[in-house]
């Protein structure tokens, strides 16, 4: 999706609005150290010329002076030199703490802003691409930073220092020659400064895409091997590689020509001066002092002049990089926490009352939904799949708004309470169990941060968990892999369980928590989840009809609507829809020889 494209001045408003929040106190003190001493060094070094003309003038004097007095100037050469070379290094260090602390708190606030964002943005982008987002948002900051402290401000009090010093000696031509060459940098280097953003911004996509393109490729990377794939997903990361390589090498070409015009204007602005100065020391009207003056201000002030368009270029370049990391802070994230007082959620009944939601306006998925999961009770919802079955959990989490109608738990709207009030009370155990890359005790302990050791191994005896976990060489710090993928189907959903315990909710959730497993694993992973949900409220989803015979509900959903609900006796009797599911899923078993496994251990 192609972002609409932000004027240069709004965008840097908007980046420098950013940093300024993001700098606390610690940073903002170094940065006003660092810009003292960056004007002590600007002054410092444009005040060198005076001293050496100082020299020259009385090494070249008629009447030489004592030696006492060239040796005075001769040590205010030296001092200078060593003063500007000790705040250089002291604003680099002073500049890096502050520079560290903004990367952090920036970086921090773009983890959290991600981190908050709706469910419905990250399902529309790959998690590889806005990694590299913000790497290169946080780069373009660094960017932008160094060149706003070391370039820009020193050039602009150098450049005033200048301009007093040749007033004040009488060079008004000189002053003019500084004055034409500005203005034919400033020219060169705004023509710069757009293509080179426009390029910059062309790379910078094609980096992001590229990156995007390979971490998709290394998680899937067990479906790439069951394809014999390598060679396909190599040759799309090789085009996307490609496509990065050609926008580079425009924008290095676009680079180069911007440099060659910046060479042409230094040589006409030093040869020009040259020639002035040394015709009036030839004329006499100007001492080889003031010969040295002019021409080390035009040598060494055409390049910091040359140093500030590569600012500005460069500033343009961090501003390409940093567009991507700025839209994301654009995006709205979820409904913040409600100002109303909490109400603690006691008794954790739920109701869903005439609700309706689409993820697309002509693709309507609820079509007023109303039933109730009364305290202390199991409520399943079945149907065929796409029925609108599990849109139901990521309304209740209120991972999207509903499109009409209301959720209540404990008889109060979930709108109206604080978010993370209303998922503190919610425990769910997925379809598909994903876990972090990280240890078996670290994915269960995700339930309640904070808890002890004991008690996750409290919540893996819940799961029938403790035992495999104890016989396993590291135990609790066994790393399970990327997405545990090194644990089997079952043993990923008795952490999920074990995870749901230690939450100790109110209400469970269970989203066909058995449809991936074997008969014999599902058995022990419904008996787990009769035993966690006993004395709590439970709202089960499931496909497979024979798990939840028992529930004290049971909720018929079909092309979205509600066409009817009752216990497992009331909807077989009736010969409605659950009977006619009831009967297609019986007679598969019973042709697959499992005749007992129609009335399974379930809720």
């Amino acid at each position: 999706m192609k972002r609409p494209k932000v004027a240069f001045w709004r965008l840097l408003s908007e980046a420098l609005q950013v940093f300024w929040r993001a700098a606390d106190p610690y940073a903002r003190r170094r940065l006003v150290v660092a810009l003292v001493l960056v004007v002590l060094g600007a002054v410092l070094t444009a005040s060198t010329p005076v001293v050496l003309k100082l020299v020259v003038d009385a090494l070249s004097s008629a009447h030489m002076t004592t030696n006492l007095h060239l040796l005075v100037l001769v040590v205010l050469f030296v001092a200078s030199q060593y003063l500007w070379r000790c705040s250089t290094e002291m604003r680099m260090l002073v500049h890096a703490y502050a520079e560290q602390r903004i990367h952090r708190r920036i970086g921090h606030q773009l983890f959290e802003h991600l981190i908050r964002l709706p469910l419905r943005f990250h399902l529309e982008r790959k998690v590889g691409a806005l990694g590299e987002t913000a790497a290169q948002g946080l780069k373009g900051y660094q960017l932008l930073l160094t060149h706003l402290v070391y370039t820009i401000l020193p050039v602009v009090v150098e450049l005033a220092f200048v301009a007093a010093v040749l007033v004040h000696f009488d060079h008004p031509v000189y002053l003019a020659v500084i004055a034409v060459s500005t203005v034919a940098y400033g020219l060169v280097f705004v023509r710069g400064a757009r293509s080179g953003r426009d390029t910059a911004e062309v790379a910078s996509g094609a980096h992001i895409a590229a990156h995007g393109v390979l971490t998709d490729s290394l998680l899937n990377q067990e479906t790439v091997k069951y394809f014999d794939a390598e060679p396909f997903v190599c040759r799309q990361y090789d085009a996307a590689l490609s496509a990065v390589e050609n926008a580079w090498r425009s924008f290095f070409t676009r680079r180069v020509t911007n440099g060659l015009m910046v060479a042409s204007i230094f040589a006409v602005s030093l040869g020009f001066s040259l020639i002035c100065a040394a015709n009036e020391v030839a004329r006499g009207t100007m001492t080889v002092g003031g010969f040295v003056l002019v021409n080390a201000y035009i040598a060494r002030l055409v390049q910091p002049l040359e140093s500030l368009g590569y600012a500005v270029r460069d500033v343009a370049q961090s501003l390409a990089f940093l567009d991507g990391m700025l839209a994301l802070f654009r995006q709205a994230k979820e409904e913040p926490d409600r100002a109303a007082p909490p109400a603690r959620i006691t008794r954790g009944e739920l109701t869903f009352q005439n609700v309706s939601f689409a993820y697309h306006p002509e693709r309507p998925v609820l079509q007023d939904v109303s039933f109730v999961v009364p305290a202390g009770k199991t409520v399943a919802v079945v149907g065929v799949s796409g029925s609108g079955k599990s849109s139901l959990i990521r309304l209740l989490f209120r991972l999207y708004p509903t499109s009409s109608g209301s959720i209540l738990l404990d008889g109060r709207p979930t709108s109206l309470m604080p978010l993370s009030e209303v998922r503190r009370a919610i425990a769910v155990v997925p379809q598909d169990t994903v876990l972090f890359h990280d240890t078996i005790g670290h994915n269960i302990g995700f339930g309640r941060l904070g808890a002890t050791q004991d008690e996750i191994e409290a919540a893996a005896r819940l799961a029938n968990l403790h035992d495999f976990i104890a016989g396993l060489p590291e135990k609790y710090e066994t790393l399970v892999g990327e997405r545990g993928l090194k644990l089997s189907g079952g043993e990923r959903q008795r952490v999920a369980i074990a995870r749901a315990a230690l939450k100790r909710p109110l209400l469970y959730v269970f989203d066909e928590a058995t449809s991936s497993l074997d008969t014999r694993t599902e058995r022990e992973i419904l008996l787990n989840l009769t035993d966690l949900s006993s004395h709590s409220t439970t709202l089960v989803i499931a496909h497979r009809l024979s798990t939840v015979v028992h529930a004290d509900e049971i909720v018929v959903l079909e092309h979205g609507m509600l066409v009817e609900h009752g216990t497992h006796k009331q909807l077989l009797a009736r010969g409605g829809s659950y009977a006619a599911l009831w009967e297609a899923q019986h007679s598969v078993i019973t042709r697959e020889g499992a005749a007992n496994a129609t009335q399974p251990a379930g809720f």
